[in-house]
């Protein structure tokens, strides 16, 4: 579950952990063909607690449609203002399943520890961002709130696909 998700990378000395991203294409006539997506900052040696990674929707993102694709080229690289809205965003995503993986080191046992989860088009949710899951407790010791692993508040700018 991603709580035992979240339970395992809380204690996983991350500055040596590895990571790899894939996705099932939509194209593939292969039922389990997976291929690899760049991330911005795929690289961190100093990774804390909190780590963002991010893929860019360019005209070389495999998570695109081919159409999307084209129109983001079309436009300098740069995503065309009139797709800057969930439904268009959402049409022009075309994939089956991204698999996240996570492996590292636990810090109290030197042991090997990993992690994966397998996202669908739809656990994408255009327009929002996670809750911060990290706070301070009263001894002044960082403390992470598995209950706001899957929690997430509107981005800045509005235009969120409501929930249904």
């Amino acid at each position: 579950t991603v709580g035992e998700l979240a339970k395992v990378l809380r204690d996983t000395d991350a500055r040596i952990a590895a990571r790899q991203l894939a996705f099932h294409s939509a194209d593939s006539k292969q039922p389990h063909m997976f291929t690899k997506i760049t991330l911005d900052a795929d690289q961190h040696p100093y990774f804390r607690r909190v780590w963002f990674g991010r893929h860019r929707l360019d005209e070389h993102s495999p998570l695109l449609t081919p159409a999307a694709r084209q129109k983001v080229k079309l436009n300098g690289g740069y995503w065309p203002a009139r797709m800057n809205n969930y439904k268009s965003i959402k049409n022009s995503l075309r994939f089956h399943h991204i698999l996240v993986s996570i492996s590292g080191t636990a810090n109290a046992n030197a042991a090997a520890v990993y992690a994966q989860k397998v996202y669908d088009l739809v656990d994408v949710n255009v327009g929002y961002r996670f809750v911060p899951m990290n706070y301070k407790s009263d001894d002044g010791s960082l403390k992470t709130d598995p209950y706001l692993l899957n929690a997430v508040y509107q981005q800045r700018g509005g235009g969120a696909e409501p929930f249904q």
